[in-house]
């Protein structure tokens, strides 16, 4: 299931497109079906009890967990971006991709745990994109460093045990605020 904004604006103008292409290469790449997948657009860093959770916005006062929360999905990933926006010949600011990905039921062929094959499944998709990826980033603590309330939350426990597997890819996204789509 593709989640995206009705009217986006400004950076989620640029990470929706990015969104709904990537939806459209990895259903292809990993053989899935929308069911399988759900791809949330930017996320937001909300504060609960002292702690941050990374949620995506679902309407009126509502916002929802964009981790792992479904075993019988394949895959979940979801964007969030820096608290630092810079302005010079446009905007530019840090952007990163999370993934949470049930390896057995991506590659289900692949007999070891095929963790480096599904990640570069979506590096691969980036290339095409000169400037835009930066690095990955592996390990739980290190994927979801703004968002330590979400990676502390008993769901979690032992998310990056076979079969399931967390990665982050961090971007640099340039985009013009004015622009609409």
């Amino acid at each position: 299931m593709l989640i995206i904004k009705t009217n986006p604006v400004g950076i989620d103008v640029v990470i929706q497109q990015i969104q709904k292409d990537l939806y459209e290469y990895l259903l292809a790449k990993w053989n899935i079906v929308d069911a399988d997948y759900k791809c949330s657009g930017r996320c937001y860093r909300n504060k609960q009890d002292g702690n941050y959770f990374a949620q995506v916005y679902i309407g009126g006062n509502d916002y929802q967990d964009a981790t792992w929360d479904d075993n019988k999905l394949k895959a979940v990933s979801f964007f969030g971006i820096s608290e630092i926006e810079t302005h010079k010949a446009g905007e530019k600011t840090d952007v990163h991709l999370v993934f949470f990905v049930n390896i057995a039921k991506l590659k289900p062929a692949i007999q070891h745990r095929a963790d480096e094959e599904v990640r570069k499944d979506v590096q691969n998709f980036f290339f095409q994109y000169p400037g835009l990826y930066k690095s990955t980033e592996l390990w739980l603590e290190n994927v979801l460093k703004e968002y330590r309330g979400s990676s502390a939350s008993e769901g979690l426990k032992v998310v990056d045990m076979h079969p399931i597997h967390c990665f982050r890819i961090n971007l640099e996204i340039l985009y013009n605020k004015n622009i609409c789509p």
